[in-house]
Protein backbone atom coordinates (compact mmCIF):
# COMPACT_ATOMS: atom_id res chain seq x y z
CA UNK A 1 0.00 0.00 0.00
CA UNK A 2 1.48 3.35 -1.00
CA UNK A 3 2.12 6.20 1.43
CA UNK A 4 -0.44 8.34 -0.44
CA UNK A 5 -3.20 5.72 0.06
CA UNK A 6 -2.32 5.30 3.75
CA UNK A 7 -2.37 9.07 4.24
CA UNK A 8 -5.75 9.28 2.50
CA UNK A 9 -7.20 6.51 4.70
CA UNK A 10 -5.92 8.22 7.87
CA UNK A 11 -7.53 11.47 6.73
CA UNK A 12 -10.86 9.73 6.07
CA UNK A 13 -10.78 8.04 9.51
CA UNK A 14 -9.99 11.35 11.24
CA UNK A 15 -12.74 13.11 9.29
CA UNK A 16 -15.28 10.43 10.24
CA UNK A 17 -14.21 10.62 13.91
CA UNK A 18 -14.57 14.41 13.82
CA UNK A 19 -18.06 14.16 12.33
CA UNK A 20 -19.05 11.54 14.91
CA UNK A 21 -17.79 13.78 17.73
CA UNK A 22 -19.67 16.77 16.28
CA UNK A 23 -22.84 14.67 15.99
CA UNK A 24 -22.58 13.47 19.61
CA UNK A 25 -21.92 17.00 20.85
CA UNK A 26 -24.95 18.27 18.92
CA UNK A 27 -27.14 15.60 20.55
CA UNK A 28 -25.75 16.40 23.99
CA UNK A 29 -26.38 20.13 23.57
CA UNK A 30 -29.91 19.42 22.37
CA UNK A 31 -30.63 17.12 25.34
CA UNK A 32 -29.27 19.73 27.72
CA UNK A 33 -31.40 22.57 26.31
CA UNK A 34 -34.49 20.37 26.04
CA UNK A 35 -34.26 19.85 29.78
CA UNK A 36 -34.95 23.57 30.33
CA UNK A 37 -37.75 23.51 27.75
CA UNK A 38 -39.43 20.54 29.47
CA UNK A 39 -39.74 22.40 32.77
CA UNK A 40 -40.84 25.60 30.99
CA UNK A 41 -37.72 27.57 31.84
CA UNK A 42 -36.79 28.23 28.20
CA UNK A 43 -38.63 29.10 24.99
CA UNK A 44 -36.42 30.53 22.28
CA UNK A 45 -33.34 30.12 20.08
CA UNK A 46 -29.78 28.95 20.73
CA UNK A 47 -26.73 29.28 18.49
CA UNK A 48 -23.23 28.00 19.33
CA UNK A 49 -20.30 28.62 17.01
CA UNK A 50 -16.53 28.36 16.78
CA UNK A 51 -15.14 31.09 14.60
CA UNK A 52 -17.26 31.11 11.43
CA UNK A 53 -18.48 27.52 11.92
CA UNK A 54 -21.84 26.82 13.55
CA UNK A 55 -21.62 23.92 16.02
CA UNK A 56 -25.24 23.96 17.16
CA UNK A 57 -28.37 25.94 16.35
CA UNK A 58 -31.94 25.18 17.27
CA UNK A 59 -35.19 26.94 18.11
CA UNK A 60 -37.56 25.68 20.80
CA UNK A 61 -41.18 26.48 21.60
CA UNK A 62 -43.38 29.19 20.21
CA UNK A 63 -42.96 32.70 18.85
CA UNK A 64 -46.73 33.06 19.32
CA UNK A 65 -48.63 30.75 21.64
CA UNK A 66 -52.12 31.75 20.49
CA UNK A 67 -51.48 30.73 16.88
CA UNK A 68 -49.00 27.91 17.55
CA UNK A 69 -46.32 29.76 15.57
CA UNK A 70 -43.00 28.03 16.21
CA UNK A 71 -39.80 29.84 17.04
CA UNK A 72 -37.23 29.39 14.27
CA UNK A 73 -33.54 30.12 13.96
CA UNK A 74 -34.40 33.44 12.26
CA UNK A 75 -37.06 34.58 14.73
CA UNK A 76 -36.54 38.16 15.90
CA UNK A 77 -36.35 38.90 19.64
CA UNK A 78 -35.92 42.00 21.76
CA UNK A 79 -32.37 41.81 23.11
CA UNK A 80 -32.76 44.45 25.86
CA UNK A 81 -29.40 45.40 27.45
CA UNK A 82 -27.40 43.51 24.82
CA UNK A 83 -28.07 46.84 23.06
CA UNK A 84 -25.37 48.46 25.23
CA UNK A 85 -22.37 47.02 23.33
CA UNK A 86 -23.88 48.47 20.13
CA UNK A 87 -24.13 51.90 21.77
CA UNK A 88 -20.54 51.60 22.99
CA UNK A 89 -19.28 50.79 19.48
CA UNK A 90 -21.17 53.75 17.99
CA UNK A 91 -19.53 56.03 20.55
CA UNK A 92 -16.10 54.58 19.77
CA UNK A 93 -16.70 55.11 16.05
CA UNK A 94 -17.29 58.80 16.80
CA UNK A 95 -14.09 58.78 18.86
CA UNK A 96 -12.32 57.27 15.82
CA UNK A 97 -13.75 60.08 13.68
CA UNK A 98 -12.49 62.71 16.14
CA UNK A 99 -16.00 63.86 17.09
CA UNK A 100 -15.94 62.65 20.71
CA UNK A 101 -13.24 62.62 23.39
CA UNK A 102 -13.47 59.90 26.01
CA UNK A 103 -12.13 62.15 28.78
CA UNK A 104 -14.35 65.12 27.91
CA UNK A 105 -17.12 66.09 30.35
CA UNK A 106 -20.63 65.45 29.08
CA UNK A 107 -21.44 69.16 29.35
CA UNK A 108 -19.06 69.68 26.43
CA UNK A 109 -21.70 68.00 24.25
CA UNK A 110 -24.91 68.64 26.22
CA UNK A 111 -24.95 72.36 26.98
CA UNK A 112 -28.21 72.19 28.95
CA UNK A 113 -27.16 69.35 31.28
CA UNK A 114 -26.73 70.41 34.92
CA UNK A 115 -23.19 71.69 35.29
CA UNK A 116 -22.59 70.77 38.93
CA UNK A 117 -22.57 67.08 38.06
CA UNK A 118 -22.13 67.14 34.27
CA UNK A 119 -18.77 68.90 34.49
CA UNK A 120 -17.42 65.95 36.52
CA UNK A 121 -18.83 63.09 34.41
CA UNK A 122 -16.92 62.01 31.30
CA UNK A 123 -17.87 59.82 28.34
CA UNK A 124 -15.56 57.19 29.83
CA UNK A 125 -17.58 57.20 33.06
CA UNK A 126 -20.83 56.66 31.17
CA UNK A 127 -19.43 53.79 29.12
CA UNK A 128 -18.17 51.75 32.08
CA UNK A 129 -20.93 52.60 34.61
CA UNK A 130 -18.74 54.64 36.95
CA UNK A 131 -20.59 57.96 36.50
CA UNK A 132 -22.61 57.82 39.73
CA UNK A 133 -25.81 58.73 37.86
CA UNK A 134 -28.69 56.72 39.38
CA UNK A 135 -30.41 54.17 37.14
CA UNK A 136 -33.76 55.57 36.01
CA UNK A 137 -35.34 52.12 36.32
CA UNK A 138 -35.33 52.51 40.09
CA UNK A 139 -37.61 55.55 39.81
CA UNK A 140 -41.25 54.69 40.46
CA UNK A 141 -42.41 57.32 37.94
CA UNK A 142 -41.03 55.13 35.15
CA UNK A 143 -43.76 52.58 35.92
CA UNK A 144 -46.40 55.19 35.06
CA UNK A 145 -45.06 55.83 31.54
CA UNK A 146 -43.97 52.33 30.50
CA UNK A 147 -46.99 51.98 28.23
CA UNK A 148 -46.41 55.32 26.54
CA UNK A 149 -43.37 57.54 26.94
CA UNK A 150 -44.54 61.14 26.39
CA UNK A 151 -41.03 62.63 26.54
CA UNK A 152 -38.51 63.42 23.83
CA UNK A 153 -34.98 62.11 24.39
CA UNK A 154 -33.86 65.54 25.60
CA UNK A 155 -36.80 65.80 28.00
CA UNK A 156 -36.28 62.24 29.25
CA UNK A 157 -32.61 62.94 30.04
CA UNK A 158 -33.51 66.15 31.87
CA UNK A 159 -36.27 64.50 33.92
CA UNK A 160 -34.95 60.99 34.62
CA UNK A 161 -31.17 60.99 33.99
CA UNK A 162 -30.09 64.13 35.83
CA UNK A 163 -30.56 63.25 39.49
CA UNK A 164 -28.03 63.87 42.24
CA UNK A 165 -25.12 61.43 42.00
CA UNK A 166 -24.93 58.24 44.07
CA UNK A 167 -21.15 58.69 44.31
CA UNK A 168 -18.33 60.81 42.91
CA UNK A 169 -17.61 59.88 39.25
CA UNK A 170 -14.87 57.29 38.87
CA UNK A 171 -14.86 56.17 42.51
CA UNK A 172 -17.34 53.26 42.32
CA UNK A 173 -19.18 51.03 39.85
CA UNK A 174 -22.96 50.83 39.57
CA UNK A 175 -24.94 49.65 36.54
CA UNK A 176 -26.92 52.54 35.08
CA UNK A 177 -29.27 52.55 32.10
CA UNK A 178 -29.33 56.33 32.50
CA UNK A 179 -25.68 56.57 31.43
CA UNK A 180 -26.34 54.78 28.14
CA UNK A 181 -29.44 56.90 27.51
CA UNK A 182 -27.24 59.99 27.85
CA UNK A 183 -24.72 58.45 25.41
CA UNK A 184 -27.51 58.00 22.85
CA UNK A 185 -28.58 61.61 23.32
CA UNK A 186 -24.99 62.85 22.91
CA UNK A 187 -24.63 60.96 19.61
CA UNK A 188 -27.85 62.48 18.28
CA UNK A 189 -26.72 66.00 19.24
CA UNK A 190 -23.30 65.55 17.62
CA UNK A 191 -24.45 63.90 14.38
CA UNK A 192 -27.91 65.40 13.87
CA UNK A 193 -29.19 61.86 13.27
CA UNK A 194 -31.37 59.65 15.43
CA UNK A 195 -29.92 56.74 17.36
CA UNK A 196 -31.92 54.36 15.14
CA UNK A 197 -30.44 55.92 11.99
CA UNK A 198 -26.90 55.64 13.37
CA UNK A 199 -27.42 51.96 14.16
CA UNK A 200 -28.65 51.30 10.64
CA UNK A 201 -25.97 53.31 8.83
CA UNK A 202 -22.91 52.48 10.91
CA UNK A 203 -23.55 48.88 12.05
CA UNK A 204 -26.53 47.02 10.60
CA UNK A 205 -26.01 47.90 6.92
CA UNK A 206 -22.21 47.40 6.82
CA UNK A 207 -22.57 44.03 8.56
CA UNK A 208 -25.65 42.99 6.52
CA UNK A 209 -27.65 42.56 9.71
CA UNK A 210 -30.94 42.66 7.80
CA UNK A 211 -32.98 41.17 10.65
CA UNK A 212 -32.00 43.72 13.30
CA UNK A 213 -33.25 47.18 14.14
CA UNK A 214 -34.60 49.65 16.66
CA UNK A 215 -37.87 48.24 17.93
CA UNK A 216 -40.42 50.93 17.09
CA UNK A 217 -43.79 49.61 18.26
CA UNK A 218 -45.68 50.97 15.25
CA UNK A 219 -43.71 49.07 12.58
CA UNK A 220 -44.67 45.55 11.48
CA UNK A 221 -41.77 43.09 11.68
CA UNK A 222 -42.10 39.67 10.08
CA UNK A 223 -41.04 36.66 12.14
CA UNK A 224 -40.88 38.68 15.37
CA UNK A 225 -41.60 36.82 18.59
CA UNK A 226 -44.31 37.99 20.96
CA UNK A 227 -43.19 38.47 24.55
CA UNK A 228 -44.70 36.42 27.38
CA UNK A 229 -44.41 36.29 31.15
CA UNK A 230 -44.27 32.96 32.92
CA UNK A 231 -46.58 32.54 35.90
CA UNK A 232 -47.10 29.54 38.15
CA UNK A 233 -50.18 28.71 36.08
CA UNK A 234 -48.64 29.12 32.63
CA UNK A 235 -47.73 31.89 30.19
CA UNK A 236 -49.47 35.22 29.79
CA UNK A 237 -48.83 38.25 27.59
CA UNK A 238 -46.02 40.43 28.90
CA UNK A 239 -46.86 43.99 29.85
CA UNK A 240 -46.57 46.41 26.91
CA UNK A 241 -43.39 48.46 27.14
CA UNK A 242 -42.64 51.57 25.07
CA UNK A 243 -39.16 50.93 23.69
CA UNK A 244 -38.38 54.62 23.63
CA UNK A 245 -37.80 54.24 27.37
CA UNK A 246 -34.87 51.76 27.12
CA UNK A 247 -33.71 53.58 23.93
CA UNK A 248 -29.89 53.40 23.61
CA UNK A 249 -29.67 51.15 26.67
CA UNK A 250 -32.03 48.45 25.42
CA UNK A 251 -34.25 49.02 22.35
CA UNK A 252 -32.75 46.71 19.70
CA UNK A 253 -34.33 43.55 18.28
CA UNK A 254 -32.23 40.93 16.49
CA UNK A 255 -31.79 37.26 15.57
CA UNK A 256 -29.25 34.63 16.58
CA UNK A 257 -27.53 34.75 13.17
CA UNK A 258 -27.35 38.55 13.10
CA UNK A 259 -25.82 38.57 16.57
CA UNK A 260 -23.25 36.04 15.39
CA UNK A 261 -22.35 38.40 12.51
CA UNK A 262 -22.09 41.27 14.98
CA UNK A 263 -19.97 39.32 17.41
CA UNK A 264 -17.60 38.16 14.66
CA UNK A 265 -17.19 41.73 13.39
CA UNK A 266 -16.03 42.85 16.83
CA UNK A 267 -12.95 40.68 16.41
CA UNK A 268 -12.01 42.14 13.04
CA UNK A 269 -11.53 45.76 12.03
CA UNK A 270 -14.81 46.11 10.13
CA UNK A 271 -16.21 48.57 12.66
CA UNK A 272 -13.27 49.85 14.68
CA UNK A 273 -9.51 49.80 14.47
CA UNK A 274 -7.89 47.34 16.86
CA UNK A 275 -6.54 49.91 19.34
CA UNK A 276 -10.03 51.24 20.00
CA UNK A 277 -11.52 47.77 20.22
CA UNK A 278 -8.84 46.86 22.76
CA UNK A 279 -9.81 49.99 24.69
CA UNK A 280 -13.37 48.67 24.95
CA UNK A 281 -12.10 45.57 26.74
CA UNK A 282 -10.14 47.44 29.44
CA UNK A 283 -12.05 46.88 32.65
CA UNK A 284 -12.92 49.41 35.34
CA UNK A 285 -10.80 49.35 38.50
CA UNK A 286 -14.01 48.73 40.42
CA UNK A 287 -15.68 45.98 38.38
CA UNK A 288 -15.09 43.54 35.51
CA UNK A 289 -16.79 45.86 32.99
CA UNK A 290 -15.25 47.59 29.99
CA UNK A 291 -17.22 49.63 27.45
CA UNK A 292 -20.50 47.76 26.99
CA UNK A 293 -19.15 44.34 28.01
CA UNK A 294 -18.52 42.28 31.11
CA UNK A 295 -15.01 40.80 30.89
CA UNK A 296 -13.98 37.79 32.99
CA UNK A 297 -10.71 35.87 33.19
CA UNK A 298 -11.39 32.13 33.36
CA UNK A 299 -8.56 30.39 35.27
CA UNK A 300 -6.47 27.65 33.64
CA UNK A 301 -7.68 24.94 36.01
CA UNK A 302 -11.27 25.27 34.78
CA UNK A 303 -10.82 24.29 31.11
CA UNK A 304 -7.12 23.49 30.79
CA UNK A 305 -5.90 26.89 29.67
CA UNK A 306 -6.49 30.58 30.37
CA UNK A 307 -9.62 32.02 28.75
CA UNK A 308 -11.15 35.48 28.47
CA UNK A 309 -14.93 35.56 28.57
CA UNK A 310 -16.73 38.59 27.11
CA UNK A 311 -20.46 38.73 27.73
CA UNK A 312 -23.61 40.76 28.20
CA UNK A 313 -27.11 39.82 29.28
CA UNK A 314 -30.39 41.58 28.59
CA UNK A 315 -33.82 41.42 30.18
CA UNK A 316 -37.03 43.30 29.50
CA UNK A 317 -40.74 42.49 29.79
CA UNK A 318 -41.28 39.17 27.97
CA UNK A 319 -37.70 38.69 26.76
CA UNK A 320 -34.19 37.94 27.92
CA UNK A 321 -30.96 37.38 26.04
CA UNK A 322 -27.32 36.47 26.54
CA UNK A 323 -24.29 36.77 24.25
CA UNK A 324 -20.97 35.20 25.27
CA UNK A 325 -17.60 34.80 23.58
CA UNK A 326 -14.47 32.98 24.74
CA UNK A 327 -11.85 34.97 22.87
CA UNK A 328 -8.90 32.57 22.76
CA UNK A 329 -10.89 29.60 21.42
CA UNK A 330 -13.38 31.71 19.41
CA UNK A 331 -16.40 29.96 20.91
CA UNK A 332 -19.57 32.07 20.82
CA UNK A 333 -22.94 31.41 22.45
CA UNK A 334 -26.14 33.32 21.66
CA UNK A 335 -29.32 32.58 23.62
CA UNK A 336 -32.58 34.43 22.96
CA UNK A 337 -35.80 33.82 24.90
CA UNK A 338 -39.35 35.23 24.64
CA UNK A 339 -40.90 34.06 27.90
CA UNK A 340 -38.80 36.22 30.23
CA UNK A 341 -36.58 35.10 33.06
CA UNK A 342 -34.82 32.10 31.49
CA UNK A 343 -31.75 31.04 33.53
CA UNK A 344 -29.26 32.25 30.94
CA UNK A 345 -26.12 31.85 33.02
CA UNK A 346 -26.97 28.29 34.03
CA UNK A 347 -27.64 27.39 30.41
CA UNK A 348 -24.43 29.07 29.22
CA UNK A 349 -22.38 27.34 31.92
CA UNK A 350 -23.79 23.97 30.83
CA UNK A 351 -23.17 24.63 27.14
CA UNK A 352 -19.60 25.73 27.88
CA UNK A 353 -18.88 22.61 29.94
CA UNK A 354 -20.22 20.42 27.13
CA UNK A 355 -17.93 22.19 24.64
CA UNK A 356 -14.93 21.46 26.86
CA UNK A 357 -16.00 17.94 27.85
CA UNK A 358 -16.64 18.79 31.49
CA UNK A 359 -19.49 17.66 33.80
CA UNK A 360 -22.49 19.98 33.87
CA UNK A 361 -25.60 20.59 35.95
CA UNK A 362 -28.87 19.59 34.30
CA UNK A 363 -32.01 21.72 34.38
CA UNK A 364 -34.06 21.54 37.56
CA UNK A 365 -37.17 23.38 38.80
CA UNK A 366 -36.58 26.62 40.67
CA UNK A 367 -37.08 27.01 44.40
CA UNK A 368 -40.07 29.28 43.75
CA UNK A 369 -41.79 26.61 41.66
CA UNK A 370 -41.25 24.03 44.37
CA UNK A 371 -42.62 26.38 47.03
CA UNK A 372 -45.68 27.15 44.92
CA UNK A 373 -46.33 23.45 44.31
CA UNK A 374 -46.13 22.74 48.06
CA UNK A 375 -48.54 25.59 48.86
CA UNK A 376 -50.88 24.56 46.06
CA UNK A 377 -50.90 20.92 47.20
CA UNK A 378 -50.45 21.03 50.99
CA UNK A 379 -51.42 24.57 51.96
CA UNK A 380 -49.78 27.81 53.09
CA UNK A 381 -48.44 26.47 56.42
CA UNK A 382 -46.56 23.73 54.58
CA UNK A 383 -45.09 26.34 52.22
CA UNK A 384 -43.89 28.53 55.10
CA UNK A 385 -42.42 25.49 56.85
CA UNK A 386 -40.54 24.64 53.67
CA UNK A 387 -39.24 28.22 53.48
CA UNK A 388 -37.85 27.97 57.03
CA UNK A 389 -36.35 24.56 56.25
CA UNK A 390 -34.60 26.02 53.22
CA UNK A 391 -33.19 28.80 55.41
CA UNK A 392 -31.73 26.23 57.79
CA UNK A 393 -30.12 24.47 54.81
CA UNK A 394 -28.48 27.77 53.83
CA UNK A 395 -30.78 28.35 50.86
CA UNK A 396 -32.00 31.86 51.63
CA UNK A 397 -34.48 33.77 49.48
CA UNK A 398 -33.63 37.12 51.10
CA UNK A 399 -35.56 40.36 50.65
CA UNK A 400 -35.54 40.29 46.86
CA UNK A 401 -36.48 36.61 46.66
CA UNK A 402 -39.39 36.95 49.08
CA UNK A 403 -40.61 40.09 47.33
CA UNK A 404 -40.40 38.36 43.94
CA UNK A 405 -42.25 35.28 45.21
CA UNK A 406 -44.97 37.43 46.75
CA UNK A 407 -45.64 39.17 43.44
CA UNK A 408 -45.65 35.86 41.59
CA UNK A 409 -48.35 34.66 44.01
CA UNK A 410 -50.34 37.86 43.39
CA UNK A 411 -50.24 37.17 39.65
CA UNK A 412 -52.16 33.92 40.18
CA UNK A 413 -54.59 35.51 42.68
CA UNK A 414 -53.12 33.81 45.75
CA UNK A 415 -53.43 37.05 47.69
CA UNK A 416 -53.47 35.71 51.26
CA UNK A 417 -50.44 33.57 50.49
CA UNK A 418 -48.67 36.61 49.01
CA UNK A 419 -49.41 38.61 52.17
CA UNK A 420 -47.83 35.85 54.28
CA UNK A 421 -44.58 35.94 52.29
CA UNK A 422 -44.47 39.75 52.16
CA UNK A 423 -44.83 39.67 55.96
CA UNK A 424 -41.83 37.33 56.11
CA UNK A 425 -39.91 39.92 54.08
CA UNK A 426 -40.95 42.67 56.52
CA UNK A 427 -39.78 40.53 59.44
CA UNK A 428 -36.48 39.94 57.64
CA UNK A 429 -35.81 43.61 56.75
CA UNK A 430 -38.20 45.87 58.70
CA UNK A 431 -36.24 48.95 57.61
CA UNK A 432 -36.95 48.35 53.90
CA UNK A 433 -39.43 50.80 52.38
CA UNK A 434 -39.93 48.50 49.42
CA UNK A 435 -41.23 45.47 51.35
CA UNK A 436 -43.71 47.61 53.30
CA UNK A 437 -44.89 49.05 49.98
CA UNK A 438 -45.37 45.52 48.59
CA UNK A 439 -47.25 44.37 51.67
CA UNK A 440 -49.47 47.45 51.47
CA UNK A 441 -50.26 46.62 47.84
CA UNK A 442 -51.17 43.03 48.76
CA UNK A 443 -53.43 44.14 51.62
CA UNK A 444 -55.13 46.60 49.27
CA UNK A 445 -55.76 43.84 46.76
CA UNK A 446 -57.27 41.83 49.62
CA UNK A 447 -59.54 44.82 50.39
CA UNK A 448 -57.97 45.36 53.81
CA UNK A 449 -57.65 49.14 53.54
CA UNK A 450 -56.65 49.68 57.18
CA UNK A 451 -53.59 47.42 56.97
CA UNK A 452 -52.78 48.70 53.48
CA UNK A 453 -52.70 52.28 54.77
CA UNK A 454 -50.56 51.26 57.76
CA UNK A 455 -47.86 49.71 55.58
CA UNK A 456 -47.94 52.41 52.91
CA UNK A 457 -47.39 54.98 55.70
CA UNK A 458 -44.52 52.93 57.07
CA UNK A 459 -43.03 52.67 53.57
CA UNK A 460 -43.24 56.44 53.06
CA UNK A 461 -41.80 57.08 56.52
CA UNK A 462 -38.75 55.00 55.56
CA UNK A 463 -38.39 56.59 52.10
CA UNK A 464 -39.79 60.08 51.56
CA UNK A 465 -39.13 59.80 47.80
CA UNK A 466 -41.58 56.90 47.44
CA UNK A 467 -44.21 58.63 45.33
CA UNK A 468 -46.13 55.37 44.88
CA UNK A 469 -46.72 55.08 48.64
CA UNK A 470 -47.56 58.78 48.87
CA UNK A 471 -50.22 58.49 46.17
CA UNK A 472 -51.68 55.36 47.78
CA UNK A 473 -51.85 57.11 51.17
CA UNK A 474 -53.65 60.13 49.67
CA UNK A 475 -56.14 57.92 47.86
CA UNK A 476 -56.85 55.72 50.90
CA UNK A 477 -57.24 58.69 53.29
CA UNK A 478 -59.73 60.34 50.93
CA UNK A 479 -61.83 57.19 51.00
Amino acid sequence: MTVRIITSLVFVVLLMASKLHASEMHKELDRFMQGFVDIKQFNGTVLVSKGDDIIFEKAYGYANFEWDVNNTIDTKYRIASVTKPFTAVLIMQLVQEGKIELDAPITQYLKDYRKDTGDKITIHHLLNHTSGIPDFLRLREIREIRGKNPYSVEEFVAKFCSEDLDFSPGTQWRYSNSGYTILGHIMEVITGKTYAQLLEEKIFTPLEMKDSGYDFHHTVKKKKASGYAKTFKGFEHAEFYDMNIPYASGAIYSTAHDLMRWERALHSEKLLKKSLMDKMYQISHHRNYGYGWFIDDIPTEKYGHQLTKISHAGMIQGFNSYVVRYIEDQYSIVILNNTGGAPMRSMTAGITNILYGKPYAKAKPRIYTNLYNIINTDGLDAGISKYHALNKEGIKLGERGLNYFGYELLKVNMTKEAIAFFKLAVELVPSSSNVHDSLGEAYLKNNDKKMALHHYKKSFELDQSNSNAQKAITKLEKK
